[in-house]
């Protein structure tokens, strides 16, 4: 056994999986500090004010975004396989300019989002503090994102490990400072946006850095003067459908906080939020998995196409695996450890932790599922799967919700992700084995 592990560990993807889950391990750990340190100031009723700007910006920056950037990292992985700089140029064009469409719809959202709070949740201060949110995720998904892709794609994993821990570090930490100060709620999102363009302004440095050991990216000065140049017509197509399905797919962890938040209070979204943070804390190690496998399986592809469906099988199992045994271990250890880390006033929602593991225990499934839809052009088949559950699963969220309160919103929660990932995966596992049999 320590011969295989030894042997397994040896794999460049295994090690480079190895590398980025302890920056990205390291970043959940911060946030999910930072997050139960505001939680104690704050105290459970401003917390689910809290958590519900966050859900509601979350929500803004997606639908305003589109979702390209999965879109792009799957165009610049298989241009930069062909070592291809004409494309992998036209990629980032694309991007950028794409980037100044999303900044005027997030004018928009910025706008309307005070409304949509006061209409759903009689509190226009929510989307105040969502707007402010939505400005910093426009920002980060500039040169934040162009950086770490190329970081990613050119094998600097270590680098994009530690690009994402300094953006974690700082902006999570400003907004403990503010809170801390008390600035309360306006204090934390206002350290966010600072943070996000402090790393901004780092992510400049580290692109020119990076064009100058790699002439396939472009300069900062190609951004200026070829931006409008940038063929839509021919990326949009086909980034169109994976960031549908992107967007989709992100709404199973948005939805819920915002969906219980019509019914029930402040204080227990707060028990929610937090059983829900805690799960997912725990599960943060698969996260970089899924990261890789965006450049990983279009490579494969590409090079290795008999190989597609066992590496697609293998990480699945692992990861099913390990999923299983991070939500067992994390709620084994919750009374615990849920008591020293949020104290007293959050002790009603661990209750809500042991029933979320049928929905941790199953996520490990799913975490080869996107980055393998976008690599054989499938994302349509994703989207008709991920669109028919939410479309039966919304309405009947809802009723669950109203009448079993936050139970019902787990159930609704296992629900989602266990039967589209299921659905998925087998789905795949069957169109890979004929499409290599084809091949063959």
């Amino acid at each position: 056994m320590i011969t295989k592990f030894k042997k397994i560990f040896q794999h460049p993807f295994v090690r480079n999986v190895a590398t980025l889950q302890i920056g990205s391990f390291g970043a959940s750990l911060v946030q999910g500090l930072v997050g139960i340190i505001i939680a104690r100031l704050l105290q459970p009723q401003l917390y689910g004010v809290y958590s519900l700007a966050f859900g509601l910006a979350s929500l803004l920056v997606l639908i305003v975004s589109m979702g390209l950037s999965d879109a792009v990292t799957t165009i610049v992985g298989e241009s930069y396989a062909r070592e291809d700089t004409k494309a992998t140029h036209g990629a980032f064009m694309f991007s950028a300019r794409m980037m100044i469409i999303i900044g005027a719809l997030s004018l928009g959202a910025i706008i309307y989002a005070p409304k949509i709070s006061l209409y759903f949740y009689n509190n226009p201060q929510i989307g105040w503090y969502a707007s402010i949110l939505v400005i910093a995720g426009f920002i980060s998904s500039t040169f934040f994102n162009f950086s770490s892709l190329a970081l990613q794609v050119t094998g600097n994993i270590k680098k994009m490990s530690l690009l994402g821990l300094a953006d974690q570090v700082v902006r999570s930490g400003l907004s403990l400072l503010f809170v801390f100060l008390g600035f309360g709620i306006l204090g934390s999102v206002t350290g966010h946006l600072i943070g996000t363009i402090i790393i901004f302004f780092i992510s400049v440095i580290i692109w020119r850095t990076i064009k100058r050991n790699h002439s396939i990216f472009p300069s900062l000065r190609d951004f200026a003067n070829k931006i409008w140049d940038a063929e839509l017509k021919k990326y949009f197509k086909f980034s169109a459908w994976i960031a549908l399905d992107k967007n989709i797919a992100a709404l199973y962890g948005i939805l819920p906080i915002l969906m219980i938040g019509l019914y029930v209070s402040a204080a227990d979204i707060s028990y929610f939020k937090i059983s829900f943070a805690y799960i997912n804390l725990a599960l943060s190690l698969l996260g970089p998995i899924s990261v890789l496998l965006n450049v990983e399986f279009p490579k494969l592809k590409v090079t290795e196409i008999k190989q597609l469906r066992n590496t697609f099988l293998r990480v699945s199992l692992y990861s099913l695996g390990l999923s299983m045994l991070l939500t067992g271990g994390a709620i084994v250890v919750s009374p615990i450890a849920l008591r020293i880390l949020y104290g007293q006033s959050f002790l009603p929602g661990l209750k809500y932790v042991f029933g979320l593991f049928i929905y941790g225990g199953f996520l490990g499934i799913g975490v080869a599922l996107g980055p393998m839809w976008r690599a054989i052009n499938k994302v349509k088949i994703s989207i008709i799967i991920n669109a028919v559950t939410l479309g039966v699963g919304i309405p009947t969220g809802l009723y669950l919700i109203r009448h079993f309160g936050i139970w019902g919103g787990i159930l609704m929660i296992s629900a989602w992700f266990t039967i589209s990932h299921l659905i998925s995966f087998f789905y795949l596992l069957v169109h890979l084995k004929n499409r290599i049999n084809r091949v063959l």
